[in-house]
């Protein structure tokens, strides 16, 4: 049996089209502030759009800095709400903490009112995945602050 990692892949919003591996048994925060292992305002979609679109983005902004915390071990996650605007996983509003058995298939996970991932486990060799860094929850982070212009 191949060998497979847990991954939030972006499928609406800003995140369509990211791909996060993220590693067994760390719980990784998602949001909008630089200093969470997986930031909105470090992905591509984020960065190509102009700094006046961004700042106006209401559906982005009902994104909290520090929105969820997910944690997979042995294929079942653990998801936690850290938001004030509402995470949804499957579509029912997740009121604290729950848990999922991704062996029975991928979650639904969405942050505020548009940003969407899909929380599942692909195989390692999966192409998708080639080149990409396991988020490590440990790892240094930028502060959370907007650059200024020199």
């Amino acid at each position: 049996m191949a060998e497979k990692i847990p991954v939030l892949i972006g499928v609406a919003g800003l995140v369509d089209g990211e791909i996060f591996p993220l590693a067994t048994g760390q719980g990784v925060v998602v949001g909008r502030s630089r200093s969470c292992p997986i930031s909105l305002r470090k992905v591509a979609n984020y960065l190509r759009s102009a700094s006046a679109t961004r700042d106006n983005d209401h559906d982005f902004n009902t994104v909290s800095r520090r929105h969820v915390r997910v944690t997979v071990s042995d294929s079942v996650a653990t998801v936690e709400d850290l938001s004030t605007n509402g995470t949804f996983c499957n579509g029912d509003q997740l009121s604290g903490s729950t848990k999922i058995d991704l062996g029975k298939g991928p979650c639904s996970i969405r942050l505020g009112t548009r940003e969407q991932f899909e929380l599942t486990v692909l195989p390692i060799e999966d192409e998708r995945l080639v080149g990409r860094a396991v988020v490590n929850a440990d790892a240094p982070v930028e502060p959370d602050v907007e650059p200024t212009a020199v």
